[in-house]
């Protein structure tokens, strides 16, 4: 077997987009978007709220965030700031999800209808046994008999 003809190769120029500070190719000049600068003022507030950033700090970064044209320059934003921590994925897919939460207004349209149905035949077994056919008076034949 061969040697490895990319073992003596730098890791940035192996993977595109690979980023190694101070000595890549790449070196984040690439132009961001507006997604980009919302994430960079969102970590900038949340280092604001953590006590790291004073109110002034915080406007300019964020002012600079608003006209950063480059991936670099957000990074010079936030180079003295921590990384904010990564939210660990959970073990199985299944653990992901959020348990369905029963669903309270099915159960009510179904006991309206029930209560309804029930008062329905409780009424109908009422008038059935209330009925006029039972309860009709009775009048004597006519006199002369015709």
């Amino acid at each position: 077997m061969g040697e490895d003809p990319d073992a003596a190769r730098p890791h940035e120029e192996l993977v595109p987009g690979w980023h190694v500070p101070g000595r890549t190719r790449y070196d984040y000049d690439l132009r961001i978007g507006d997604a980009e600068r919302d994430i960079a003022m969102t970590q900038l507030r949340e280092h604001f709220v953590a006590g790291r950033l004073d109110f002034d700090e915080l406007s300019e970064r964020i002012d600079d965030a608003l006209i950063a044209k480059t991936q670099r320059q957000i990074d010079r934003l936030l180079a003295d700031l921590p990384r904010p921590p990564r939210h660990p994925r959970a073990a199985r897919p299944e653990d992901a999800l959020p348990e369905p939460v029963p669903d309270a207004g099915r159960f009510l349209v179904f006991a309206m209808l029930l209560f309804a149905l029930a008062t329905w035949i409780l009424i109908m077994a009422w008038m059935a046994r209330h009925s006029y056919y039972g309860q009709l008076p009775h009048f004597p034949p006519p006199p002369g008999g015709g």
